[in-house]
């Protein structure tokens, strides 16, 4: 699905952009938050808003913000262009299930990243990457050596994927088997409700 949107709407930066604002429909986005969670360079993320803008999907306006104190001085107040998704916009519907539906990152992908951060021996996706709601967990990891650079960068190229954030979970073995050994709640309902294990050494 992922390779028809991009053909639909010309290229990977629209894409991401369009999925932050799909996912997202109740929130304002600044210039520097769109370019972070999106993985989009400025430039290309500038040029992408300005063709939504003249379509009238997405609409823009000025908040004032608090800019913290430096060196003993007081607050000031500045004043901040924010982006949010035009609910008005025709066919608004339509085009947010198509985008929302193809928000699920390819498994071979996901399975490829995860085994680069480090001696994962379980795997399991939930909520935003199989559509289910009220989730403990998006992602469980359990393993030993993982590399927290690298699995910083698995999560924010994966959240820039989905156009949400990814709420994960990561467990030593020891600590895995010793909670499951007393039955930890937390564990058991990720368990027992929907998911899909993608690495799975334990063979639970």
């Amino acid at each position: 699905m992922e390779h028809i949107l991009e053909k639909l709407f010309e290229s990977v930066p629209k894409v991401r952009i369009l999925r932050l604002f799909m996912c997202n429909p109740g929130a304002r986005f600044p210039l520097g938050e769109i370019v972070s969670r999106s993985q989009v360079r400025k430039a290309a993320t500038r040029a992408e808003l300005n063709k939504l803008l003249k379509l009238g999907m997405v609409r823009e306006g000025v908040v004032r913000v608090e800019v913290p104190p430096k060196g003993g001085r007081k607050p000031r107040i500045q004043k901040t262009m924010v982006y949010a998704l035009d609910t008005a916009f025709p066919f608004l519907s339509e085009l947010r299930d198509l985008v929302v539906k193809s928000s699920v990152a390819p498994r071979d992908k996901i399975l490829r990243q995860i085994k680069g951060i480090g001696k994962v021996k379980l795997a399991v996706i939930s909520g935003v990457f199989i559509q289910s709601e009220n989730s403990r967990t998006d992602l469980l990891l359990v393993g030993d050596g993982i590399h927290q650079r690298k699995l910083d960068r698995f999560l924010a190229d994966t959240e820039s994927e989905l156009g949400k954030p990814v709420q994960h979970t990561v467990m030593e073995t020891d600590e895995f088997q010793y909670r499951m050994d007393m039955y930890d709640r937390f564990l058991r309902d990720i368990l027992e409700y929907p998911h899909e294990k993608i690495i799975n050494k334990f063979n639970l």
